[in-house]
């Protein structure tokens, strides 16, 4: 009864620390690639390098019919991440019970963020980097923001946090995940600055527009809110006169020359932890355990 006793014991403990090796796996790092692809007509609308952030759920960009934050603003107006990149990490969102603001969230476990590209994404062209995350709850949902452009505070971001599940790719139900951004009616304005192509960002990307902003923030304050961008640059101040037939491939509401939206989002598992890690050590604690129960049971005979 005694070497039975110590048999289970012992197989008990295998099974229990075979349990906590794989649980521990299922968390470990996964590095995820995010390519983002300008699908646009030569001539088309350009894309700002694009911020990305991997978090539970809490962290939601904007509303409809509310104002916009400066993390966002700053984003919508001149393409910069550094203002909504501090307030994901230090775990605020912009949206709380239907009203904006910078709120703390209520995040579980560490966020990831990053930009993709170095310059605009145009037409034709793609951008991609790579991101070490934690394959669990905390870093579940992918949320993003770009500027259009040209524009004065257009932009294109996942105003539902729950938008983009990444638990597939986790479990390995899936290797990758891509989706359209920038569809035709889902590009936004910001509401943060004037629509005028002398202070707009991005003009020198096509020729023939006015020389357009030469330093950040430079437009009149429109005091708005987010709303969805209908006609994309009738109401523009300054506006050549041959804007229809020069620049007509900026239109991305057209749903002839962007079929597709503006850009793809492609995102794939890059690598995943060596299998061999777990079960070796799985290997090695039974041979430590059961070498254990033969020495103990050659004492007791």
């Amino acid at each position: 009864m005694t070497n039975l006793f110590k048999n289970s014991k012992a197989l008990l403990t295998l099974v229990s620390v075979s349990s906590v090796i794989t649980t521990a796996s299922v968390a470990q790092a996964l590095t995820l690639k995010v390519e983002v692809e300008n699908l646009g007509p030569y001539g088309g609308a350009a894309l700002t390098p694009v911020w990305v952030g991997f978090h539970d759920g809490s962290f939601d960009s904007y509303n409809g019919g509310l104002p916009s934050e400066e993390g966002l603003e700053r984003i919508a107006e001149d393409g910069n991440t550094e203002f909504i990149s501090k307030d994901f990490l230090n775990n605020k969102t912009y949206v709380k019970d239907g009203m904006s603001g910078v709120f703390d969230s209520n995040q579980e476990g560490t966020r990831v963020d990053g930009t993709i590209g170095g310059a605009p994404i145009t037409a034709g062209t793609k951008a991609m980097s790579t991101f070490d995350v934690t394959a669990d709850l905390s870093n579940r949902w992918f949320s993003y923001v770009s500027m259009v452009l040209p524009s004065n505070d257009y932009y294109v971001a996942n105003g539902d946090p729950f938008a983009f599940d990444l638990m597939d790719l986790f479990t390995g139900n899936q290797s990758q995940i891509s989706f359209n951004i920038g569809r035709p009616g889902t590009v936004n304005d910001a509401g943060t600055e004037v629509n005028n192509f002398s202070t707009s960002a991005g003009n020198g990307l096509f020729p023939g527009l006015p020389a357009g902003q030469g330093g950040p923030n430079q437009g009149a304050d429109e005091n708005g809110v987010n709303a969805n961008v209908t006609d994309p640059y009738a109401n523009f101040l300054n506006r050549p006169d041959n804007f229809d037939t020069a620049f007509g491939n900026l239109n991305f509401n057209d749903t002839t020359l962007y079929p597709n939206g503006i850009a793809s989002i492609t995102i794939s598992v890059e690598s995943v932890p060596e299998p061999s890690t777990t079960v070796g050590l799985i290997a090695m604690v039974g041979l430590f355990v059961f070498g254990g129960l033969r020495r103990r049971n050659n004492h007791f005979n």
